[in-house]
């Protein structure tokens, strides 16, 4: 499994730049050991198109939603150390805070977002860093979900990349709901896909609800490209 692969971890050290960064790499590589010991050791974990990334500067990467295990799967996957928007449950106790916060986190609220999330997104886009979103709010299968076809896309994404003007790389997430199994947990090596799709720009794009029907559009896509691959 080539999720903590010499050359990724090389990589991600060297975009240290200043002092206070050493932490956010120390627990996201820390983070990243952990969840090869623990997904690594019992599944077979497929990393498609990782090189889909770009090696520098703000992207947006906006994947489906199957599993609480989405976030330490694609920490594995990709070959930058990723920010996230998270709910702000995970937050309550002072070790989540203090840990998920160093751990390049953004508080969200469902219930009542607010501008101050999403403007931090946007900040740490501009500033050159990796931001995942999950654009479906929440966790998702079945029809309404993303590999279901009928997705319900949240627009707080789409003002997101609008704002910050960053390539938007969309990630799909396949088979993660088998590690809710108990028994899949031992022997059975099942296979859990994470795939990148193609980065696209979103100059020249009018307004909010164009780039929402884009990143719709593209998540689908890959979405159907994904499912019809031959499984290896």
């Amino acid at each position: 499994m080539a999720g903590l692969a010499r050359s990724d971890t090389l990589r991600i050290i060297a975009t240290v730049h200043q002092p206070r960064q050493w932490l956010l790499v120390s627990i996201n590589l820390t983070a990243r050991l952990v969840a090869w010991l623990t997904f690594g050791l019992c599944f077979r974990i497929q990393r498609r198109d990782m090189s889909h990334l770009p090696r520098a500067g703000g992207v947006l990467v906006i994947s489906n939603h199957i599993s609480w295990f989405d976030p330490p799967l694609l920490n594995i996957a990709l070959r930058r150390i990723p920010h996230w928007l998270a709910m702000v449950e995970l937050f309550q106790s002072k070790f989540t805070h203090w840990f998920f916060t160093r751990a390049g986190v953004i508080p969200i609220d469902r219930s009542q977002p607010g501008s101050a999330p999403l403007k931090e997104a946007i900040r740490r886009l501009r500033a050159g860093h990796v931001v995942v979103l999950f654009p479906e709010g929440g966790i998702q299968d079945g029809p309404r979900s993303v590999l279901g076809g009928e997705p319900v896309i949240k627009e707080g994404a789409a003002l997101i990349a609008l704002k910050a003007g960053v390539p938007i790389v969309p990630a799909i997430i396949e088979g993660a709901r088998q590690s809710y199994v108990r028994r899949n947990w031992f022997f059975r090596r099942c296979t859990i896909r994470l795939t990148l799709g193609e980065p696209f720009p979103i100059e020249g794009v009018a307004d909010r609800a164009a780039v929402h029907a884009l990143m719709r559009e593209k998540l689908l896509a890959l979405a159907a490209e994904v499912k019809s691959r031959p499984s290896r």
